[in-house]
């Protein structure tokens, strides 16, 4: 099936390339598009167009990119949100991912990139841009000690563990050879026990806990 996809970005040009590039992917089917946060939420509770991921600028007029994907996913916690920014700052890559940002992408990264940030969130995976990478877990493990306790059972612990490498739920099950189901389940109760409600915060959490 094919990937559906929203795009929030207040830049014509950079929308009308992004949507050439994309329209191309025959993975990709785009769904729509918006100039501004306020009227992404707009489209997306309104009139509910069946999308899968929405790629988000964060430098947007109004309310800000971090903002509409906090109130995006309060209302459909089922759609992935991959912001794509040109934004690099620590802090606005934690505040992201706060939010309920499901992926991180650089605008400077080539399509094939940004194609598979889309995909990886798409399948419920944290997607962030390798160039980053090292900025976002220096300022997650700086928060908490690593000794603190930890909840998390050895095979939830690894679960997580693969979870924030970017795995799907499948591959997950591949690699340590257990069932779909199961995966799902370890899954439910990582979010119970670290108090989170999508996988991407959960994996945030347990980086900045030392968990994993």
């Amino acid at each position: 099936m094919k990937t559906r996809v929203f795009l929030v970005e207040d830049h014509q040009l950079m929308m009308s390339a992004l949507k050439k590039s994309l329209e191309r992917d025959d993975s990709i089917e785009f769904r729509g598009e918006a100039p501004s946060g306020e009227k992404a939420i707009e489209i997306l509770s309104e009139k509910d167009p069946e999308v899968d991921v929405v790629v988000m600028d964060l430098g947007l007029p109004g309310i800000s990119g971090i903002e509409t994907t906090r109130l995006l996913k309060q209302a459909h916690p089922e759609i992935h949100v991959l912001i794509f920014t040109v934004h690099q700052l620590e802090e606005e890559i934690f505040s992201a991912f706060s939010s309920g940002a499901d992926g991180y992408c650089l605008k400077e990264t080539d399509i094939a990139s940004l194609r598979l940030g889309i995909q990886a969130v798409s399948m419920g995976s944290l997607y962030i841009d390798p160039q980053i990478a090292h900025l976002a877990v220096r300022r997650i493990q700086s928060f908490f000690p690593a000794n603190e306790g930890n909840p998390l059972t050895a095979r939830e612990t690894e679960v997580l563990r693969l979870l924030s490498e970017g795995l799907s739920n499948k591959e997950i099950g591949q690699e340590i050879q257990i069932s779909l189901s199961t995966v799902k389940a370890h899954i439910q109760s990582i979010l119970q026990k670290l108090s989170a409600t999508t996988r991407a915060e959960a994996a945030v959490k347990a980086m900045k806990k030392g968990l994993i």
